[in-house]
């Protein structure tokens, strides 16, 4: 096992740290497992060192893929925070949860020309609620708002807070750390590596603090959308006098980041991942020290734009660059060591699984512990987004339409409500640059038809969700409100 001691919580200790704690072989399985799922919020698969990324940006993560099981191809079922933590607590898509946006007349937010945020159908059980009916605490910790108790994803849990991140770790270890004879089950949403982007110590970070700092080296286009206490972007402000924030400039075509900027970009939104990952690492190095047989999984519930397609940020359409996420799971004396899985899969069939891996009564069609087996996965890979309000009445364009993905093998159709279709070829073109539809007419036009029924709309019971002005001012920081 490696171990990293440290004893004082300090930034600048990530760029030195390159040894990781992981999952012990246990004897044999306990009866109630702990459970740990952690999602790094905001993480694309393709920027992970786990998958072959240039830069070790996830040293932690890759030793948890190391101590257990590393899926390579995982699907999110959505592009953005709400309905995809929504499909993680509950295994089902965000049609069937109903836990997405609306540009109907009811959900948060819509009488000020933003989106409708509609809740959770109250009839579905949710992860927490079921490891709670098994006897285990239940406690859900976050960085991201969304998952305040208040707005409803995070039923069921005993325990739930928000807070910002550099509390999370401190306050993870204080559970870990509690004498509750209870088996534990734990949720923890980082949200580092979401925008706006901040330089952290992270060494391709750090290289372009003095350019962002200084007057005479700061790129023009830059300038409204430096950060105020710290060198970074926030892409998501409104210029003084401007009628859209950065990421709809960009997408206009009224802003352009140019190409010799462009890895800049990358470099901070990277080194966000580097430091929530540096966050796992101080978790999961007191929870391996008193939970060596507990199940770890770590995943993410979306991806970012930089640019391709045309598209900056995430949430309003489905390409890979943010439906990619990573998935590890170790489970010591349940799961082999070291094994990585090609066959695609969902991130929310990590639902099914963890109950499988827990023993506790719930679904388990979907549970990767078959595929781990060599077994295939039923059923196409599935993802929507919705359109946004605000979106489709400054930009128009494609964000007037609601975009779903539909899987069989490595042939992807991205398909409109407007009724275009995408035809991709995964296996030579992950990043879906080379549409095939006009060339395999026939198989678009088979796929499309599958696809028409594949996502069932049953949200109609799902009630708009109240929202406080403190929320709502952290959601606009976020960039998710205006």
């Amino acid at each position: 096992m490696r171990v990293l001691m440290i004893s004082v919580v300090t930034w600048v200790l990530m760029v030195g740290c390159d040894s990781q704690p992981t999952p012990q072989e246990a004897v044999g399985p306990t009866k109630q497992p702990d459970v740990l799922i952690v999602v790094l919020d905001t993480v694309r698969a393709d920027m992970v060192s786990t998958y072959g990324y240039r830069h070790q940006t996830t040293p932690q993560l890759d030793a948890v893929g190391e101590a257990g099981v590393v899926f390579d191809d995982v699907t999110t079922p959505a592009s953005w925070t709400w309905p995809s933590h929504a499909s993680l607590f509950t295994g089902v898509g965000p049609w069937e949860h109903g836990a997405h946006a609306s540009v109907a007349a009811k959900g948060v937010g819509l009488a000020g020309g933003h989106w409708g945020l509609l809740g959770l159908r109250p009839e579905i059980p949710t992860l927490a609620d079921r490891f709670e009916a098994a006897g285990y605490r239940t406690v859900s910790l976050a960085s991201n708002r969304f998952l305040d108790k208040k707005l409803g994803l995070t039923r069921g849990f005993e325990i739930t807070e928000t807070m910002h991140d550099l509390k999370l770790s401190e306050r993870a270890i204080e559970i870990i750390d509690d004498t509750d004879d209870r088996p534990l089950f734990m949720f923890v949403n980082i949200l580092l590596a979401h925008a706006p982007w901040e330089v952290y110590p992270v060494p391709w970070s750090m290289r372009h603090t003095e350019r962002l700092k200084a007057a005479e080296t700061v790129p023009d286009w830059t300038t409204p959308f430096l950060m105020k206490d710290t060198p970074g972007l926030d892409l998501g402000v409104f210029p003084p006098g401007a009628s859209q924030g950065g990421y709809r400039q960009l997408m206009s075509g009224e802003l352009v980041v140019p190409d010799q900027d462009m890895e800049m970009v990358e470099d901070l939104y990277t080194g966000g991942i580097k430091a929530a990952d540096f966050l796992l690492n101080k978790i999961l190095e007191r929870w391996t020290a008193t939970r060596p047989s507990g199940v770890v999984a770590v995943t993410s519930d979306h991806g970012e734009y930089l640019g391709e397609h045309g598209l900056w940020d995430h949430g309003k359409t489905i390409f890979n660059q943010v439906t990619q996420v990573p998935l590890a799971i170790a489970a010591p004396g349940r799961l082999p060591k070291g094994k990585r899985v090609s066959t695609p899969v969902q991130m929310h069939d990590l639902h099914d699984t963890v109950l499988d891996l827990a023993g506790i009564d719930g679904p388990k069609t979907m549970s990767l512990v078959p595929v781990i087996e060599g077994k295939p996965r039923p059923g196409p890979i599935l993802a929507k987004s919705w359109a946004s309000r605000a979106w489709l009445e400054t930009l128009g364009g494609r964000f007037v339409y609601d975009w779903t993905l539909y899987r069989e093998g490595n042939l992807a159709l991205i398909s409109s409500s407007g009724g275009q279709h995408q035809l991709f070829d995964l296996a030579t073109d992950r990043g879906m640059t080379k549409d095939l539809s006009a060339a395999k007419p026939e198989k678009t036009a088979e796929m499309a038809a599958k696809a028409e029924h594949a996502f069932p709309d049953t949200t109609a019971t799902s009630e708009g969700v109240e929202m406080s002005k403190e929320i709502e001012e952290e959601l606009k920081a976020l960039g998710y409100l205006e």
